[in-house]
Order: structure tokens, then sequence, then C-alpha cells
């Protein structure tokens, strides 16, 4: 049963009275009858004349103030009166601070609330009308009553521009306060409106998204990508600009001649990691490779289209694998999806070859000859080995390079160790791919990533060759020409261990500190000068993936459920989107294995495991239509074809 009332310590139940259909009470102080409903009694009691202050300001709170008659009598107590008040005040306390509880919120609070929704909505990706949203309302009046939820338009404008203001002065005084800043671009991408767009990213030595704007009627060529690149750089300090990175468009790199002309102590330096990619496209177009390629992507199409053979080849896996590995396709011009797609066939050898086997025995369901003759043929299986043990040493150093951590240094480590490897040591019909690997590294080849290689205590030039040194001091004298002399001095005993850097506690230290770190620590007071050329070099990223990234962002804030929104909203809000993600540390490392870093959801070893209804995609596929890269789907008004293939006039000419 509920509680009592309180307000019956105070009235006296009669019970029915003759000639009263309704029960009533009496007054325990005046003896006064009324019919014994809770409000008859608290009005009452209210106005009982002979009621004592103690037991009104008891029942009704310390604030309530008795009328004249009530004030009058306050001299009159009884023990009665006394016991009561006694007896019921805590009760009495409690039961009034809830009834006078009233949530209230003032204007700063409910601007900070605001702010904090908004905040959350933007650093999220979420849609603008959140607010909106009947369960989102009542979810907030149940929390927080007095609290109101923003707008639609307030979360459009004024708050928008307050979170976006609030992020570019943390990100202005994030690149203030860094010691050397690169900057980072590629060459755009067009939106679901056609609308052509270029971004700039800048490192500090962690990328922060700067700028973007839309190119309009502009044409993307050589000068007017180096006047938006100049435009950029005088909105920050150049002095602490140490280079510039883009990827390998012979558009970029004319940008690069007309740029060093005004900023000759800048480095220009194409996508290593693009570069890379690039290599694998190479290496893709050798015979035995392409004709690889073309009969595993035969295998997974037809998986992919027939619905019988997709069910039997599931029923293999689950009885060999006891899981599910699906076969991929692999992305247009993004070369290194075709070890993802070899991969995927590879771990299902046993599964599609029984599959095969059991379809050429039923009568109901027709095989392509063509099909079975790929999947029985040994001389596939070899070589799609053979192919896979190329292509996944090239993929772990795309995964290495496109990291958002600099990595200059490895450049030159990761590269002879590839002239190095044995997977290398077959020629396939006159065609050796070490040959193709040093053809292309003369376009990715720049001087300062053998000034990197010796200025990283953990290689200290191991890889270096008899003409590097001369290559070293070409570049110290081009881009430190004020004291060259004192900086090829200290570059000597560095190299030999001599003088200051005889230290023998600080190479022990060598490769288990950041590099930048073991400078700063062991030689900023004894060799200032070589100190702060280690730290201006080896805060160079490889990479232009980080503003590729952030394509993904502008991708996923402007999809076609959001197409309504304007380019100034849109810019704001991928601002704020990309630079919380950026500068939010991430839960695994920088240094991945290729199974963890070039795909989360596939293994070279394993395989990926997908959900079941992800078994069978349309079968109504087109050629083209296998190559699901949105960013592709998305590029800029220059074909992604010509982007990623270099211009010959244009490579001879890389080290600006």
């Amino acid at each position: 049963m509920p509680p009592a009332n309180p307000i019956w310590a105070h009235f006296n139940k009669l019970g029915h009275v003759a000639s009263f259909q309704q029960t009533h009470a009496q007054c325990k102080y005046c003896n006064y009858e009324v019919n014994a409903a809770v409000k008859k009694c608290i009005a009452h009691f209210k106005t009982c004349p002979k009621a004592s202050i103690t037991a009104l300001q008891g029942f009704f709170g310390p604030d309530f103030q008795p009328n004249t008659i009530q004030r009058n009598n306050s001299h009159l107590s009884t023990e009665q009166n006394n016991i009561t008040t006694a007896v019921t005040r805590p009760i009495l306390q409690s039961q009034t601070s809830i009834n006078n509880f009233v949530d209230r919120i003032s204007s700063a609070e409910q601007d900070e609330c605001e702010l904090l929704f908004a905040q959350a909505i933007y650093q999220c990706g979420l849609f603008l009308s959140l607010s909106e949203l009947e369960p989102i309302k009542i979810l907030f009046q149940k929390l927080r009553p007095c609290f109101k939820l923003p707008s639609r338009k307030t979360l459009s404008t004024t708050l928008l521009d307050k979170v976006y203001d609030s992020t570019k002065n943390e990100v202005n005084n994030l690149i203030n306060s860094a010691n050397y800043i690169c900057l980072i671009s590629m060459d755009g991408r067009s939106n679901m409106m056609q609308e052509h767009w270029t971004n700039y990213l800048i490192t500090t030595p962690r990328p922060v998204f700067f700028s973007a704007h839309q190119t309009g009627e502009i044409k993307q060529t050589g000068e007017n990508i180096a006047a938006d690149l100049d435009e950029v750089i005088s909105k920050i300090d150049h002095s602490k600009l140490s280079a510039i990175i883009t990827d390998n468009a012979s558009s970029m790199k004319k940008a690069w001649k007309l740029l060093a002309i005004k900023y000759p102590k800048v480095v220009f330096l194409g996508c290593v990691a693009h570069s890379l990619n690039l290599l694998i496209g190479d290496i893709m177009k050798l015979p035995w490779a392409d004709r690889t390629m073309k009969n595993g992507k035969k295998i997974v199409k037809y998986f992919k289209s027939h619905q019988v053979p997709a069910a039997i080849l599931k029923r293999y896996q689950l009885s060999n694998y006891d899981r599910r590995i699906s076969l991929k396709l692999p992305v247009k011009t993004r070369w290194g999806s075709s070890a993802i797609c070899l991969n995927s066939l590879q771990v299902n050898q046993l599964a599609i070859e029984l599959t095969i086997t059991e379809l050429s025995r039923n009568q109901t369901v027709r095989i392509e000859d063509d099909i079975k003759s790929i999947v029985l043929d040994d001389e596939f299986w070899e070589d799609v080995d053979n192919l896979l043990k190329v292509l996944n040493e090239l993929v772990i150093g795309i995964s290495m390079f496109e990291s958002d951590t600099p990595s200059l240094s490895k450049v030159l480590d990761w590269y002879h160790n590839q002239l190095e490897s044995p997977v290398y040591v077959f020629d396939v019909a006159g065609n050796n791919i070490k040959n193709i690997i040093e053809k292309r590294w003369e376009r990715i080849y720049h001087p300062v990533m053998e000034v990197a290689h010796l200025l990283d205590p953990s290689f200290h030039g191991r890889h270096l060759t008899s003409d590097s040194m001369n290559k070293i001091s070409l570049f110290i004298q081009k881009y430190y020409s004020d004291n060259a002399v004192i900086i090829w001095t200290q570059i000597l005993n560095y190299k030999e261990k001599n003088r200051v850097f005889a230290n023998k506690l600080a190479w022990e230290t060598a490769g288990k500190i950041d590099p930048v770190t073991w400078w700063c620590g062991n030689f900023s007071d004894s060799a200032p000068e070589l100190t702060q050329v280690a730290k201006k070099v080896l805060s160079i990223p490889t990479s232009s993936a980080a503003s590729e990234r952030n394509w993904s962002a502008f991708a996923y804030i402007h999809d076609k459920k959001r197409n309504r929104l304007n380019a100034d909203r849109v810019l704001k809000l991928v601002y704020i989107y990309s630079n919380y993600k950026l500068q939010t540390p991430r839960e695994t490392p920088e240094w991945k294995v290729f199974t963890n870093e070039l795909d989360k959801n596939t293994s070279l070893n394993r395989g990926n495991i997908d959900n079941e209804t992800q078994v069978l995609e349309e079968s109504e596929e087109s050629e083209d239509s296998d190559y699901e890269d949105e960013h592709l789907l998305n590029s800029s008004s220059e074909s992604e074809e010509d982007n990623f293939n270099d211009s010959e006039n244009d490579d001879s000419d890389v080290s600006c």
C-alpha cells in the first residue's frame, strides 16, 4: 500500500457520519469537520485559526507565511502539537523538498550544453537534423527537461561557426608551435555534383587539414596548381616549410619547377606510396602477370555471378576451413588490391577445386570450359604463388610509406632490401622484375632520402654508395648554403663517430627512440646546426596519402543523402570532422604488418571472414562495375588513369 499522506498527522478520520454519504475527518487543532479528502483537509489546515506556526511550516515548508489570525495565535502551543510536529517533521521536510524541486538552467549553461551537443554531431559526422528526431527530443526531455535542443538552423549556422572557429584556432596554434612543417596536396577530386575540389594538409609532423576550395572553371594545369599552392604558402610561415609532397601527376611536377624558383629552400617530393602503386602497375603489365590476373578475375566473377556454384563453394569452405572466406575483385588503378584478389584465390584453392570438380559431374548445372581449365591448371596456381610473393613485398612497402608517421629515412633501406630480396631472382619470358624496380626508382629518388638515411642513427647511412656523400654535399650546399661548411664538418664527424659524436651511450640508444628525439637529446647543444638539419629532414613525410584520406571525409560528409549542403558548410563540417580524427590517437600502432594495415577485413595468410549476406553480389555487374572504389567514382575531371601515369617528359627532373 502507498504511504499515508502527511496531512493525516493533523486530522482524525471519523469515518461515515449520519446524514452524509462521504467519510469525514476532524482537525486536531480546531475540531473542524471536513470531507475526508486530502485536498479538502490541506485547504482547511492552510487557514486553520488554531494551528501553530511550527506545525504549519513543518508541513508547508519554512517559507510558509501564516495569515493574520494564525500569527495572532502563534503563542498557542499545546503538548499535542509539539508531539505531532516532532513526529512528522522529517517526513514533511523530505516531501516538501521534492515537491518544490524545479529543473532550472542558466543561459551560460544552456550555451555550453548546446556547444557540446554540436561538437558531438560535427566530430562524428552526424546529420544536422539529429536534434529534430523525436526519440532524441524525448531522451533529452527525460535527462534534462529544462535543456532546449538547438534547432537544425542553429546547428547549421551559429553553432557551426563557433566550433569551426574554435577548431581553426587549435589547428593554427598547432601549426605555429611546430618547428618545421610540410605541405601535402593531391591533384583534386570531383563530388557528386561534379564540382572539382583541391585540398591542402599541413604536417606538424602529424597532418592537419588546413584548407580546401573549389576550382570552378579553372583548369588544373601546372601553372594554376602552382598559383594555388603559392596562395596557401602565403598563409603560413614559409620559413618553417621544409617540403611539399604531392602525387606524381605531370601537372604537379610542372608546378614543382615553378615554385622552386620562388622557394629554393623547399624540397619537392612525389608520393612514395603512389610510386610503389605505379610500380605494381608496371609489373602487372608483364604478360605472365597480366594473364594470371585476368584468369583470377574470371574465377572470382564466375562465383559472384552464379548462385549454385557460390553455394557449393561456401559448403566446401565451411567443411575445410570452418569459416567463409570471400573472393575479392581488384580495384582499378589501385594495383595493390591485386594482391588481395590473388590472396583470396590462393587461400580458397582447395574449396574452388572441389567445387569445380563437383560441378563438372553435375548434369543440371553447366560449368564453362574456360573456368574449368583455369582452375584445374597447376601452372595457373604456381603463377598465382609467384606473383603474390612479388606483390606482397611491394604492398608492405605501400603500407609502410602511406603512414602519417615520417619515414623518409626508411625509403633507401627498403629499396636496397628489395634489390636483395630472393623473390625477384626469377625472370619470366625475359622480363627481369629488378630492372622494373630500378627504372621506377629513378622517378622516386631524391637526394633528401640519402640525407635522411644518413642522419637516422638506426641506419647511419649503411646503404650509402661511393657517390652518395657527393650527392649529400650538393644537397647541403643548395638548401643550407649559409652554414654549409659547419654542417658538412659535423656530418663528417657524425659519419665517423668522432669528437662530440663519439658518445657510446648515445649510439647504444640509436633505434630505440625516435630519431628526432635522439638528435635533440644528445646533440642539440654540441652540434646545433646539424641537429636542425636532422629535425627538418626527418620530419618530412613520404606520402600524400593523408590528403587522399581527407577526400574520404568529404565523401562521408557530402554524400547522396546530404547533397543540398552548400560548399561553405561542407568545408566547415569536413574541417571539424577531419581535424578531430587526425588529432585523435589511433588505438593500433603506426607500423602494422600488411595483413592488418592494407585491409582490416582481409588477411593475405588466412583470407577474410564475411557475413553470409555478402557471399553473392549482383550478377549483372559489367566489367567496369567490378571496380567499386568511391574515390574513383568521384575522380577529377582529368581521368584517374592519366593521374596515375607519369609523363615521360617530366619524370627526368624529379629533384627540384
